[in-house]
């Protein structure tokens, strides 16, 4: 079965984007439009990854990450956090928050799967 990616973010045309690039690649893909989503998305399918923008409505990245941290079954999914605020972060101080990774908007496509590939590894397992 194919690994699977949740991506959470606002932006519906970034979102579809990304969704695609992984499909194309034989990821199985969820996509979620804010935190509050992408918790509940998280809760009920288990992704492999979760992909988080940080400025999102509703909930934002840093909170659903965090409640996604206490949530015993999805304590252990590594957290991508994917924000076009690269003056305003500091990558190092998310990590210790715990994302596993920071990658800065625009993020090209070859990026954007070497970063997936890197958590996950290949689609199919």
């Amino acid at each position: 079965m194919p690994r699977t990616v949740l991506l959470a973010d606002d932006h519906e045309d970034n979102r579809i984007a990304l969704l695609t690039v992984l499909e194309a690649s034989g990821y199985r893909t969820l996509g979620a439009g804010n935190g509050r989503e992408a918790v509940e998305m998280a809760r009920e399918h288990l992704p492999d990854l979760i992909v988080m923008d940080l400025a999102m409505p509703v909930m934002d990245g840093r909170e659903a990450a965090r409640i996604l941290r206490e949530g015993g079954r999805t304590a252990s999914i590594p957290i991508v956090l994917l924000t076009a605020m690269a003056l305003s972060i500091r990558p190092d101080e998310l990590r210790r928050e715990g994302f596993a990774d920071v990658l800065i908007k625009p993020c090209l496509p070859f990026t954007f799967l070497e970063e997936v590939k890197r958590w996950i590894g290949p689609p199919e397992g």
